[in-house]
């Protein structure tokens, strides 16, 4: 075989490894922040009226944190084994040859969903990148006011058709149209000047960056989308508060046609698409109905409430997350495995070689099946003498066993209520077989196996 025939079936291995990785990653995540979204979604609705948008921003942040967490994250209680569940594919073993019997190739549309998931993170960071570079050319010909507000901590510009908006991370301006600086505007204008300063000493910029840097990389979350959508609009609510700080009825009002103003002289020339642009006159409905609630809850009571609904949204969803191809929840519903982590052994010395970990700090399943694979010539040799007895035989033998952070089987018992096959001395046969099994060690600890196996003639 070629170098290049070499080369191209790793990249697919690794393609295929990607997009498996992928699919159990991203599809129960999809089911977390979905539920995650649904409650944040109610409880901002029930409090629009009574807790500050600035607060309520927090209730969307266990969406993020899901995302950002572990897989198989779950809230750690005192004195309680974590417990990780999978379905292991069940094992098949027939009377063919033990080369047949050991292959097993991953489903190639695999490497297509890792192809599939490369190609629309980059288009989506190409995207940003272009409207940035695009929204920065369009700015190239901005001229700086020849009379800023000195309370303006950046350089404030006038543009002939863009803003008003704050832009730039590191580099802040704050964009004003032109027709916002001619005679008669000083009231709008002083409006949208407080509404942008508010935006830089929240940081909003740097805000907007991380959800686009997140969208990029956990687009296939269909509910993160939602939620990013949601937390810009209430950034806009929230600026509007901090601009409104003490202001009467009547300059709340003057503050809402200035809204108005600006949503009849927007253009369509607006920046490019994703630039991550604050825009002054964006979700204009919703905060000129949120300029007449006044019946805001005291802070330290929106305060309580706001930082304790976020924490037990994500303790609720906060136990192991089970992959697309384990719906089971415990260890003793399906085949999987658990690990109970004693300190005093775990630190015991080895000179075996380290089981590798996934994501989480779990062991992974395909190395407990490889191992395992490796001695299914023996297990093929019980079934094969059963056969002389019954040519017909065939069923599963689900097989449960323990071993230590050493690697060492410690027990392995049948699985009487998972075991299908008749033949008692075959399922003996395969259990004392599983007995002289050694895996790598076990750096989570003790751990506990259901695994089954298909024998058919």
């Amino acid at each position: 075989m070629s170098d290049l025939a070499i080369g191209l079936q790793v990249a697919g291995t690794q393609l295929e490894s990607l997009g498996h990785a992928l699919v159990e990653r991203f599809a129960p995540l999809n089911i977390w922040t979905a539920v995650l979204l649904g409650g944040a979604l109610v409880l901002d609705r029930a409090v629009a009226r009574r807790a500050r948008a600035s607060w309520r921003i927090a209730l969307y942040a266990p969406v993020a944190l899901r995302i950002l967490l572990p897989l198989d994250w779950s809230v750690p209680v005192a004195n309680t084994p974590r417990v990780l569940t999978f379905f292991a594919p069940l094992a098949q073993i027939g009377a063919r040859p033990a080369a047949a019997a050991s292959t097993s190739q991953a489903p190639s549309w695999y490497a297509l969903v890792a192809v599939v998931y490369v190609a629309v993170a980059a288009l989506l960071a190409a995207r940003a990148v272009l409207a940035r570079v695009r929204l920065d050319r369009a700015l190239s010909g901005a001229r700086p006011v020849s009379d800023p507000d000195p309370r303006v901590p950046c350089p404030i510009v006038q543009h002939d058709e863009l803003g008003p908006m704050a832009v730039g991370l590191l580099a802040q301006r704050i964009v004003l149209p032109g027709r916002l600086l001619v005679a008669g505007e000083e009231h709008t204008l002083a409006c949208v000047l407080r509404h942008e300063r508010a935006h830089l000493r929240r940081g909003d910029a740097w805000l907007s960056a991380a959800m686009q840097l997140l969208a990029v990389a956990a687009w296939p979350v269909a509910p993160l989308w939602i939620a990013i959508a949601r937390v810009r609009q209430l950034v806009e609510l929230a600026c509007d508060e901090a601009a409104l700080a003490g202001a009467d009825a009547d300059e709340r009002r003057r503050y809402g046609h200035a809204l108005l103003d600006m949503a009849e002289w927007r253009s369509l020339a607006v920046a490019p698409l994703g630039a991550g642009e604050l825009y002054f006159g964006s979700t204009l409905r919703a905060r000129i109905e949120a300029l007449a609630s006044q019946r805001h809850w005291p802070l330290a009571v929106q305060a309580l409430a706001l930082s304790v609904a976020p924490i037990a949204l994500l303790v609720a969803c906060g136990g192991s997350a089970p992959s697309p191809a384990a719906p089971a929840a415990g260890g003793d519903d399906g085949y999987g495995y658990e690990f109970d982590t004693d300190p005093a052994t775990a630190a015991a010395p080895s000179s075996i070689p380290s089981m590798p970990l996934a994501p989480g700090g779990r062991i992974p399943p395909e190395v407990i099946q490889a191992t395992l694979r490796a001695h299914f010539g023996a297990f093929r040799s019980c079934y094969e003498a059963g056969l002389k007895k019954d040519p017909t035989a065939k069923g599963v033998v689900a097989v449960r066993f323990v071993f230590g952070v050493d690697g060492t089987m410690t027990e392995a018992l049948g699985e009487k209520a998972k075991t299908t096959l008749a033949d008692k001395d075959v399922v003996s046969c395969v259990v004392g077989e599983f007995r002289n099994v050694t895996f790598p060690k076990s750096p989570g600890g003790v751990v506990t196996v259901v695994y089954p196996i298909q024998f058919a003639p």
